[in-house]
């Protein structure tokens, strides 16, 4: 049977997992910044691109996407 990780050990992992994603923490010269846009699956494109209110669904729903 397999324990679920306790409490402290899971809020540790966030912490380190926060400081890993944190756009101060990213390498200079980094190529691609993406952490704080929001990606659409389903039109395969970010939300802040200025086509995206008139782009239409390209892929299928999320949920019935392969992984």
């Amino acid at each position: 049977m397999d324990e679920q990780p306790g409490q402290d050990e899971v809020e540790q992992v966030e912490r380190e997992r926060a400081e890993r994603l944190a756009a101060e923490n990213r390498p200079e010269g980094a190529e691609v910044d993406n952490t704080e846009r929001d990606f659409d699956p389903e039109k395969g494109m970010f939300t802040d691109r200025d086509e995206y209110d008139t782009t239409g669904q390209v892929y299928p729903p999320v949920e019935e996407q392969d992984t």
